[in-house]
């Protein structure tokens, strides 16, 4: 689309492309300031933390932060709404406290994100640590069990791949389905596919080959239906490296190329993408939109 006067290319919105594009964006200032937040950036979805990341500590939802932000949203039509779970939990742990709280996050999470009119709630699986995998893994499924079980249904949960690192649960999609399959609530359950996570455990999805790969996989060991939600960031480290490190749309390994193939893939094309790029500020925010916008026109 380019300009009558200038012949400059212009973008058009993520609304304008009926594309459910977003970031995730601060709750430091309070609930209600969200939607403001995501209106600026251009988000037609939206994801949050329900609380602090990086402490225990519990801070009660205050009744009138809840209701600006759901209004908010739902005046500007952004949806879905996705809660993303602390940093902290680790489902996979064996150590008893950890677990406890764990599990407890997780649970709180879910009964917050049905207060805050969320659809989903996204969340690390955690590290073995020095645990056999197996045992690991059987840990994930009991305790996603014990969450979900005493949280109120109408929220769905989903997993979202790991880069592999330090032992780290989640890097293939077969073994987020062994999971998946162990689990009780499964019917409760989807899954995140965080790309650039993928591509530093070693999928080539900048490849047609290697994205068909992928997603032939997910099909295969979890079904087409569970895969729920794309995080759509670009990575500093190589395919195959194992290490998390998000970078702008377009400026990383995997490029503007690579990138396009993925937000336009047919199979993936209508699910929610959200970005979680680096340095989050109001301009690097609208510059990685804008980014974005720009390889989903082809």
């Amino acid at each position: 689309m380019r300009s009558a006067v200038s012949g400059v290319t212009l973008v058009p919105s993520a609304a304008q492309l009926n594309r459910k594009v977003g970031f995730h964006v601060s709750i430091g200032d309070g609930l209600s300031k969200v939607p403001e937040g995501a209106q600026q950036r251009g988000c037609t979805s939206v994801q949050v933390f329900s609380r602090s990341p990086r402490n225990w500590r519990l801070k009660e939802l205050d009744p009138g932060e809840v209701a600006a932000f759901r209004q908010g949203l739902a005046s500007l039509a952004i949806a879905p709404i996705i809660v993303h779970t602390q940093y902290l939990l680790n489902l996979a742990t064996g150590q008893p406290e950890l677990r406890r709280r764990s599990v407890e996050s997780l649970r709180l999470d879910m009964t917050r994100a049905l207060v805050l009119g969320a659809q989903y709630v996204v969340t690390h699986i955690g590290s073995a640590g020095q645990q056999p995998r197996e045992q690991a893994i059987a840990n994930i499924a009991s305790a996603v069990d014990e969450a979900l079980r005493d949280a109120p249904d109408g929220v769905r949960l989903l997993l979202e791949n790991s880069a592999g690192a330090g032992n780290l649960i989640g890097n293939s999609f077969q073994e987020i389905g062994r999971i998946v399959g162990l689990l009780e609530c499964r019917a409760r359950v989807g899954v995140c596919l965080d790309v650039a996570h993928a591509f530093a455990a070693g999928y080539k999805i900048t490849t047609p080959q290697g994205l068909a790969t992928l997603l032939t996989e997910i099909d295969e060991h979890l079904g087409r239906r569970r895969l729920a939600l794309v995080h759509c960031n670009d990575s500093r480290a190589p395919c195959g490296s194992q290490r998390d490190r998000h970078e702008h749309i377009g400026k990383g390994q995997m490029g503007q190329e690579g990138l396009r193939l993925i937000v336009n893939h047919p199979r993936l094309r209508d699910l929610p993408f959200i970005m979680e790029t680096p340095e989050a500020s109001l301009q690097n925010d609208r510059r990685n939109m804008r980014a974005f916008l720009h390889l989903a026109m082809a």
